[in-house]
């Protein structure tokens, strides 16, 4: 009996500590020069989500960390920062983001034991971070759709072999670009990854690429973490953006625009005029047209992933195309290139609320916003009509209880005698 009891217990431990194995998502960083450290860090997944919106970020990234937790040292979390997120560019200094080379975020979700071992044998290296608090399946679906609005993951998402090459214009739409993959319902995705992986140690080799492959295991796709950060989760759509997109601000000066000491006092003048709105492009309002469609392309983020540039002047025909021949301007009439929305479908799952798939619209100068227009004028429409049905009746009843009895209600009875 004392022998069948030890032999449970034993059973239990060791399911126990391969558990807590598997409770922690192994996180690898490919990059040309690989941070150097002798003990792999352990991360809440609060500060992984900042490596990510840093290592993705297509301006300058910051960030008052406001929805670390408390029981997290901040020095700590800056340090992590600094060691696994993008390299910074200097701030005295001019920076050439043609130079810089692209972030891709892969996230498989669903990896088993056997799956993570074989990543650090293919990848020959070992894990740079491991996420020590990884949340479900449903917060990884949260943190996509947070990087559509941003503009950076597209949906429907390329194919691996594709997402991987930093020059596929149709699976990138910037300098950076988040996938997802399930190896549960896509098991041949570890195999493609493999099987490119000659490709990606190339694009890393060459300095075009940096991939962070996050591999989220299978036990925490029922996690009770629904969320990345349960802070920023909280908070509005337009708060968050505005926040995940916080800038740094700096005064970067061009050597060739700074004027010479001989310099009349007409070109200081003319130069500080023209140097004036580069000193706070931020504050300026989006601008109904654009002149180029490189500007509007640029200035609009891509119409933040959910729409393009058109010149709403031009002349369609048949021999030309309005986004190339009049990239820059025509001198046959006015140029103005604007964001056309278009709309987003996203596929909820059937593990969802509510299974099936959502059309969202979208609108504004840059396609940033929601659209619900149409929700409103029904809601609001309904409204209205309830609103008057109700006082109709009201009145109708009203107007009978004031009209006057007849006279003689007893007219044509008599009296018996």
């Amino acid at each position: 009996m004392r022998l069948a009891v030890g032999l449970t217990t034993a059973a239990v431990s060791g399911l126990a500590a391969a558990a807590t194995q598997q409770s922690s998502a192994d996180v690898f960083v490919l990059q040309s020069s690989r941070p150097s450290s002798s003990e792999t860090p352990s991360i809440p997944k609060e500060v992984a989500r900042h490596i990510l919106l840093q290592r993705t970020s297509r301006q300058r990234y910051g960030s008052d960390l406001r929805d670390i937790p408390n029981s997290v040292d901040i020095e700590a979390t800056v340090a992590h920062l600094a060691a696994f997120g993008k390299t910074p560019a200097p701030l005295f200094t001019a920076s050439s983001h043609a130079a810089d080379p692209a972030q891709l975020v892969v996230i498989l979700e669903g990896a088993v034991a056997k799956q993570s071992s074989q990543l650090r044998e293919k990848l020959g290296q070992d894990v740079a971070f491991t996420i020590s608090d990884p949340p479900s399946a449903a917060a990884n679906k949260e943190l996509i759709s947070q990087f559509q609005n941003l503009g950076i993951a597209s949906s429907p998402q390329c194919e691996l072999s594709a997402a991987i090459n930093p020059f596929e214009a149709d699976c990138w739409t910037g300098s950076s670009s988040v996938v997802k993959y399930d190896l549960r319902t896509s098991p041949d995705t570890l195999d493609s990854l493999f099987d490119n992986l000659s490709r990606v140690n190339k694009f890393v080799a060459d300095g075009d690429l940096e991939v962070l492959l996050v591999a989220m295991p299978e036990s925490t796709r029922s996690s009770k973490l629904n969320h990345w950060s349960s802070a920023a989760a909280g908070a509005s759509p337009d708060l968050r953006r505005r926040r995940d997109a916080e800038m740094v601000i700096t005064d970067l000066e061009d050597d060739s625009t700074r004027p010479g000491p001989t310099a009349a006092p007409q070109e200081l003048d003319q130069q500080r005029q023209e140097k004036k709105p580069s000193s706070a492009p931020r504050a300026k309002a989006i601008p109904q047209c654009f002149s180029s469609l490189s500007r509007c392309t640029t200035e609009t983020n891509s119409c933040s992933g959910h729409g393009e540039c058109v010149d709403k002047y031009a002349r369609r025909s048949s021999a030309a195309s309005p986004l190339t021949d009049r990239d820059e301007g025509d001198s046959t009439g006015p140029s103005c290139f604007v964001c056309a929305c278009k709309a987003s479908v996203i596929d909820r799952g059937d593990s969802a609320r509510t299974p099936g798939r959502k059309t969202v619209h979208w609108g504004g100068n840059m396609c940033q916003k929601e659209d619900v227009s149409v929700q409103f004028w029904i809601l609001a429409g309904f409204t209205i009509l309830l609103v008057g049905a109700v006082t109709f009746a009201i009145s109708l009843l009203f107007n009978v209880g004031e009209e006057k009895l007849p006279g003689v209600i007893g007219a044509g009875v008599s009296r018996s005698k």
